[in-house]
């Protein structure tokens, strides 16, 4: 396998086929390191009581999805990136009053993962609530894509982007 070709398609891949509501950037730098590709989805609507009545007010919804090429994922390696992804969502969240929620998901494509990493990745987890005139909650999704597995592997969280990303295999 070739990891820069196999890398290269799968990027590919996803920029043609994702949601339309998606808008993508390719090497995009967010806190101090370039992704290979960033998309990002911004929901703004009128909020309802019960669903039904107006309140007067509207919220706001984010998803930003970074994907990063990782020749080789080790447990070590696996923690630094998650301590990158708890930076990049500091930096991408702005809550404020009308904040609902926003979900950032790290994608890592790897070309080969160390048993040991994927254990570990289970286990990260990462939310936020907002408060003193902040509101909503943030999370972090993670998903470690195993290239020459053909195989995606997620935390916790990441259980929702593993039904996503499948379809790029």
């Amino acid at each position: 396998m070739d990891f820069s070709t196999e890398f290269v398609a799968l990027r590919d891949r996803m920029l043609a086929g994702q949601d339309k509501a998606f808008v993508s950037n390719q090497n995009a730098e967010i806190a101090g390191r370039v992704a290979a590709m960033l998309s990002t989805f911004d929901l703004s609507a009128e909020r309802k009581l019960f669903g039904l009545m107006p309140t007067g007010n509207s919220g706001h919804a984010h998803e930003y999805r970074l994907l990063f090429a990782v020749p080789a994922l080790d447990e070590a390696l696996l923690q630094d990136w998650w301590q990158y992804a708890r930076s990049a969502e500091r930096e991408l969240v702005r809550p404020d009053r009308n904040h609902d929620f926003s979900i950032v998901s790290l994608i890592l494509a790897v070309g080969a993962v160390e048993k040991n990493a994927l254990k570990s990745l289970k286990k990260l987890n990462a939310e936020r609530e907002f408060k003193n005139g902040q509101s909503g909650w943030s999370s972090v999704r993670m998903a470690v894509i195993d290239l020459s597995a053909h195989k995606v592997h997620t935390n916790r969280m990441g259980d929702p982007l593993k039904n996503i990303l499948n379809p790029f295999l």
